[in-house]
């Protein structure tokens, strides 16, 4: 060591200023250098957070594309079952025609069959020609259909005619008795270019690609054809990243694929399949234009540096003269020639304008500390006023910062709420609804809730959005989270109005027909479950064109307000009444008993509207005919039933008007 220091010292300059110069040069090379490559660090792991945040987002979005593709292709069979069912071909030849004539299947599906329910296919458009009594009989996907009674996609298998890897998406077909008749079993072919159409379009950049997989491990699509049907393993081991998602993980992260290149993985489930769609960007094409700026930044932080050492020697010459001066005159002090007044700072030298610019240092200091006090002091009165509470909370689920909104808003003191944990300050109830959340905040998600407190005084509830957002430190870590609360109770309020406003009729104040057809398509779902009988009354008002031409559409409007409002009192409440236009409403009625009740509730409606309506002009007699529908069970559909009911009001006016007729929709045998 001591030999080293003796060479370095015959190698530097022997003049001080000469060794200033050297020593600025490589001090600013390698200021310049480390604060490059530090800034090349912190950008390209700012830029892998972004990229693979981004990398996620456009990961879920083309998870919803594959569902939505999915699901096209089950709709397509799902209009083709019902077209089948409808059309009433049973005989093979007839079958086989009707596949021949649905061209859709051709342009979406790979082939196509109408399979009977013991297995055996009884028709099919395929490439290949079909085995004569092919049989599906125990194939998983086949008897999943069979036993749920819903399309099914099955998991990636080798056909057993083409040989080609296939998915097979399946769709029941029902007899009239609600028995499965046949099933509709169509195939796609995995290595078709267009599988899931644009799915390409949606890669990563340059070099980046996605495959698709079953929890399993088992491809089901990839930019390389050939490894489709395969085990995401038999190339070799697979990387961390791909085996935690076959664990369960959803997200990105950085990592190394399986032939040693550094990459961002993102992974996200397909929620119709369950299968996990994966992306994988490599990274030196994700930071190829940070790499390519690295050499450049390194020479331009040597050539500054250059440039910087020559203007060091310039400004050490001019530096060191008032300190040779100094030196000489300490050198006559000690030699008693010169007196101690000849320190003074009042010189008017460069020791004399070293002492002002330090005072002129310690003065802006100062000033910059008073502007520092003022910038907090004004950021706290903006946190203290804005409607929005404000708080920080530590690693031990602590207050370390709370606004003035806090305290007006949950009526809990800052001073006293502060340094003390949410539990406390809040109660055991209020934190176990913040638990979970903040534990997501303090993994590192980005969190979103709701929730409502009880109105001042007993007032009306209040609601709140909070939103968590980690605070991230330089090493990763989360060190706290910043929590922003907004209440939300006058957007409730308005989102509750409009959605009252979209479903009710502008007149009456009733449900309208958007509604009704709402209403009325779940009654029947509910019938066919539980088996209790509904009814469909179809109602308008007797001759009612002739109140409006002889009192006016006025008056015409108060008879539809009060008839809407006698019709409301007469029936339960769970009862759903409804204009659907001029003068026509309807009225829901689900669980009846009996014909005999259904005609009983309607004498009642009929009883109720005869009163007199008390109208500006005067009394005014109103009578109205009523038509109901009874609906037990069947595949019938809300539009059938509701022209059910229509028929039974022709029926009722045909009988005289002011009466009711029923109709019982007819129950499959």
């Amino acid at each position: 060591m001591t030999s080293w220091r003796k060479r370095l010292r015959r190698r530097l300059p022997a003049s001080l200023k000469a060794r200033m110069s050297v020593v600025v040069f490589l001090l600013v090379l390698g200021a310049v250098a480390l604060l490059a490559l530090a800034t090349l660090a912190v950008a390209e792991r700012g830029m892998r957070d972004v990229t693979g945040r981004q990398q996620y987002v456009s990961l879920s979005s083309a998870a919803v594309f594959i569902d939505e593709e999915l699901d096209a292709k089950r709709n397509v069979l799902r209009v083709v079952a019902d077209s089948l069912a409808a059309g009433g071909a049973h005989d093979d030849a007839s079958l086989q025609r009707f596949l021949a004539a649905q061209t859709v299947l051709a342009s979406e599906f790979y082939s196509a069959g109408v399979v009977a329910a013991d297995g055996v296919l009884l028709a099919s458009v395929s490439p290949f020609k079909a085995q004569a009594g092919m049989s599906l009989k125990g194939r998983p996907y086949f008897e999943q259909t069979l036993a749920t009674r819903r399309s099914v996609i099955s998991a990636p298998l080798n056909g057993s005619i083409s040989g080609m890897p296939v998915v097979v998406v399946t769709q029941p077909v029902f007899n009239a008795h609600g028995g499965v008749r046949y099933v509709l079993a169509a195939s796609v072919n995995l290595r078709q270019p267009d599988f899931l159409g644009r799915l390409d379009a949606l890669k990563p950049g340059k070099g980046g690609y996605l495959y698709i997989m079953t929890n399993e491990g088992v491809i089901v699509e990839h930019p390389d054809k050939s490894r489709i049907m395969q085990h995401i393993e038999a190339n070799g081991p697979i990387s961390l990243p791909t085996r935690r998602a076959m664990q369960g993980f959803e997200g990105w992260m950085a990592g190394t694929t399986a032939q040693g290149v550094d990459a961002l993985f993102a992974y996200h489930r397909i929620a119709g399949t369950g299968w996990i769609l994966a992306s994988v960007y490599p990274m030196n094409a994700a930071f190829a234009p940070l790499h390519a700026m690295r050499s450049k930044i390194l020479l331009a932080a040597v050539l500054l540096a250059g440039l910087a050492g020559l203007a060091g020697w310039r400004v050490v010459l001019r530096l060191l003269q008032p300190l040779e001066r100094l030196r000489r005159q300490v050198h006559q002090i000690r030699r008693q020639r010169l007196g101690i007044e000849a320190l003074q700072i009042e010189r008017r030298d460069e020791i004399g304008d070293l002492s002002r610019d330090f005072y002129s240092l310690v003065a802006e200091r100062e000033i910059a500390e008073a502007q520092t006090r003022d910038s907090e002091r004004r950021l706290k009165l903006l946190t203290d006023h804005v409607p929005v509470v404000i708080v920080y909370i530590d690693r031990e689920h602590r207050y370390q910062f709370i606004n003035a909104t806090f305290e007006k808003w949950f009526g809990r003191s800052r001073q006293e709420s502060m340094m003390q944990s949410i539990r406390d300050v809040l109660g055991e109830e209020a934190y176990q609804l913040r638990e979970e959340y903040l534990l997501r905040a303090f993994a590192g998600e980005e969190v979103e809730y709701e929730f409502t407190i009880e109105g001042e005084g007993g007032g009306a509830r209040r609601a709140f959005q909070t939103s968590y957002v980690p605070d991230v430190d330089e090493s990763g870590v989360v060190a706290g989270v910043y929590g922003l609360i907004h209440e939300i109770t006058k957007v409730k309020a308005v989102h509750t109005a409009l959605q009252f406003a979209a479903a009710t009729d502008i007149l009456t104040g009733i449900a309208n027909r958007r509604r009704f057809d709402e209403q009325l398509a779940q009654s029947m779902q509910r019938t066919r479950a539980t088996q209790a009988p509904m009814a469909l009354a179809y109602l308008d008002i007797d001759r009612f064109k002739a109140i409006n031409d002889s009192l006016g559409h006025h008056a015409g409007d108060e008879v539809l307000k009060e008839f809407a409002s006698r019709l409301a009192r007469s029936v339960r409440a769970s009862d759903l009444v409804a204009r659907l236009a001029g003068d026509e409403f309807v009225i829901i009625f689900e669980g009846v008993k009996s014909a005999a009740e259904v005609r009983q509730i309607g004498a009642k409606i009929i009883d109720a509207i005869r009163a007199p309506f008390d109208l500006a002009s005067g009394a005014l007699p109103v009578t109205t005919s009523i038509g109901i529908a009874i609906f037990r069970a069947g595949e019938l559909t809300p539009a059938q039933l509701l022209d059910l009911a229509d028929q039974a009001l022709y029926q009722a006016k045909g009988q005289g008007r002011d009466g009711v007729a029923l109709i019982e929709a007819a129950t499959p045998q």
